[in-house]
């Protein structure tokens, strides 16, 4: 059945009918219509071969590539072309109903409402291409006339959007649990984990009363070997680093696929221009890529900074999550996920700077591994880790992590807790596995152990996002609480069922998880213990008193693990390194223990929380990026291109290149991505061209 008629020239004209004419695209539009139309808006023939080119490599159109290249706003040119076609061009208004549920795959350019009188009223945002066929449509059906307007892709994706945030919000809110709550956060223990903890405790206690001399001595072996389980995986990695190869260049023509970035934001106005200066220095081709800023609706200051910060930046939208239980970030991801409309999807930080050619070598990594590969995490790197002892440590711990341990472990094919931040994904395979657990505030952890249960592979990228660590240890506190709290979310989440876990992961993959898992937790929680129990069995000796059991063995046990634990993260940090990032941060590791005691002071503090308030996110808040020494980084440059301080160094210079400011660091081609660099100089070289006039988003979609 057709949409609602309407009549003109004595005729009756079906809405549906005309919806089909304007959907079809079977001619190309005529040349000398276009050329007249683009020189009115200063377009000259060179700018139109241009865009003409770039539309055939995209597999795009014209009008795209223009406004990618900003030579035309989108509004600007759409106006132009309604007047040339003498039919209206507006906004949609909220008050018209749409004819039909917004469909995952439907036409972005086209939309059917009905308004409040029951006129139906079809807008398009055309093509250049088409503008002939729409004209020649118009003269046949002069009645098309007051049906038709003109109005923006952004326009047509909002509307959309509005009338679907109430079932996103809803699906947002519940996320995993409104199917499957025994894989979701959102119930901390299930019946049968009680138990098992409450019995654990009742025989810890009758041990204690019983023989607590005995109860210390099973302990004190038992802290041994959890503190030295996480130290043998980070062993293993320092000594048998896997190799990384490239992904090999795409083949000549190879079209990009449209990518997503979606980017959680609260309370970050002052970060957010930040932001958009870096990822709009990303290379890839601005007509393939879309950016969502995800912001709440109770944050005005954000969101209008935001608003701000992307004008003249196409591509970049802002989706408002309306405020609703649980306030974390895996639920505002989860809100703004369906409007992704790209293959693949990353998700990056407030405070992030990507490295500019992280999507191409994401790309390419897809492109080379088998359909399995559902997601690649890129390595974080720390810029500030020279602004102190914590600074410092914490640059170290994401050197070994990221450069070292997650790789080894993915080269081996076992489960990855994967980031917060930097994470590439299949976007097909990212919805079949779940999405987010809005109830788990470290939803990266557990989507990366259930991505890997459910037969999927997850790989590491060689390119690096750059981040500041919490320079103030309050700061740090509240964020490491919240990490290991989600850490034992995940834990008890995939626990409630061992034996399934164990089907899924098989023998190995199961013991590292718990070795990740139980032994990163527990040997956090025993590093206090640990430490005393030393300072303990010193004692006893040193004042002669050798009625404690095997108190020599245990003594040389302890010191032992104290001695490898410190070794394993040297060695790895030593490998994962070059040799001025050494210099920089080793000296750090004078404070070590020190910062496992507040590691384990804050993992006390998060068994706590998970008891009191399991859902609490602390939001960690973010100032400016700290920009280091371009010229010591410089140097780090010369020795090693693949290094961090490399990639910091790339990415700064690139992102002050396309902002306009003098940035000293050269970009360097590298050996990860020649194309992309090749890439990168042309648009470096290119004439940028004069802003046009734009129109600054109205309101924002969501």
């Amino acid at each position: 059945m057709g949409y609602p008629s309407f009549g003109g020239a004595g005729r009756r004209l079906d809405a549906s009918h005309v919806s089909a004419q304007v959907e079809s695209v079977g001619e190309p539009s005529a040349a000398s219509r276009i050329r007249d139309l683009l020189r009115d808006l200063g377009i000259d023939e060179a700018h139109l071969d241009e865009a003409r080119t770039e539309a055939a490599r995209n597999a795009t159109d014209i009008a795209r590539e223009l406004v990618a290249a900003r030579r035309v706003d989108e509004a600007v040119l759409l106006q132009a072309m309604a007047k040339t076609l003498g039919i209206g061009f507006r906004d949609i208004s909220d008050a018209e109903t749409l004819l039909a549920t917004p469909a995952p795959n439907a036409a972005q350019n086209i939309l059917r409402t009905c308004g409040p009188e029951g006129t139906v009223l079809i807008y398009i945002a055309p093509k250049l291409e088409e503008l002939d066929i729409v004209a020649r449509l118009l003269v046949r059906r002069p009645a098309a006339r007051s049906a038709l307007a003109i109005t923006t892709t952004g326009e047509i994706r909002r509307r959309r959007s509005a009338e679907t945030v109430d079932e996103r919000i809803s699906r947002a809110s519940l996320s995993l649990s409104a199917e499957r709550l025994d894989i979701s956060a959102r119930l901390t223990l299930t019946g049968q984990q009680g138990a098992a903890l409450a019995s654990l405790a009742i025989a810890v206690v009758l041990s204690a009363l019983q023989d607590w001399d005995r109860l210390l001595l099973y302990l004190h072996v038992a802290s041994g070997i959890v503190f030295f389980a996480p130290t043998s995986l980070r062993l293993a990695a320092a000594l048998s680093p896997p190799k990384r190869p490239l992904p090999p260049e795409p083949e000549a023509g190879a079209v990009r696929p449209i990518y997503s970035v979606l980017v959680a934001l609260r309370q970050e106005d002052e970060v957010v221009g930040h932001l958009v200066r870096s990822l709009a220095s990303l290379d890839w081709p601005r007509s393939k890529l879309q950016v969502l800023l995800v912001c709440e609706a109770d944050d005005p200051d954000t969101i209008a900074a935001a608003r701000t910060a992307i004008v003249d930046e196409p591509g970049f939208e802002i989706v408002v999550t309306p405020v609703s239980a649980p306030r974390t970030k895996p639920k505002a991801l989860n809100f703004a996920l369906p409007l992704a409309t790209g293959e693949f999807v990353v998700l990056y930080d407030a405070e992030d700077r990507p490295d500019p050619q992280q999507l191409e070598l994401a790309w390419r990594t897809f492109r080379a591994g088998d359909d399995r590969l559902a997601c690649l995490q890129a390595e974080l790197s720390i810029a500030n880790g020279r602004q102190g002892w914590l600074p410092g440590l914490f640059a170290l711990e994401y050197a070994t992590l990221f450069r070292g341990l997650l790789p080894w472990l993915a080269a081996h094919g076992f489960p990855i807790p994967l980031g917060g931040t930097s994470n590439h994904f299949r976007r097909d395979h990212l919805v079949a596995a779940g999405a987010w657990d809005s109830h788990n505030v470290t939803e990266d952890a557990d989507l990366g152990i259930r991505l890997h249960r459910q037969g999927y592979r997850i790989g590491t990228l060689r390119s690096a996002t750059v981040e500041d660590a919490p320079r103030d240890i309050g700061v740090w506190y509240e964020q490491r609480t919240r990490w290991v709290k989600g850490w034992l979310q995940t834990y008890l989440v995939h626990m409630r069922d061992p034996r399934a876990l164990y089907r899924d992961l098989g023998f190995k993959s199961f013991a590292i998880f718990q070795i990740l898992f139980i032994g990163m937790i527990a040997s956090a929680l025993a590093h206090p213990i640990f430490l005393y129990l030393i300072g303990m069995a010193i004692a006893i000796l040193a004042y002669g008193e050798r009625d404690v059991p095997s108190i020599d063995i245990l003594l040389a046990i302890d010191l032992f693990n104290a001695v490898a634990g410190v070794t394993a993260f040297l060695l790895l940090a030593m490998r994962t390194m070059p040799g001025p990032e050494r210099r920089w941060l080793l000296p750090n590791l004078s404070w070590i223990y020190v910062y496992w005691m507040l590691v384990g002071i804050s993992t006390a503090r998060a068994v706590c929380e998970l008891v009191r308030r399991p859902h609490h996110w602390a939001k960690t808040p973010h100032a400016p990026p700290f920009v280091p020494d371009i010229a010591e980084t410089d140097k780090a440059i010369a020795q090693d291109p693949s290094s961090s301080a490399g990639a910091t160094s790339r990415t700064l210079g690139t992102i002050g290149e396309r902002a306009g400011r003098a940035v000293p660091t050269p970009l360097r081609p590298t050996a990860s991505a020649p194309a992309a660099e090749r890439r990168s100089e042309r648009l470096r070289s290119r004439r940028a061209p004069e802003p046009s006039p734009r129109r600054a988003p109205d309101r924002p979609a969501g």
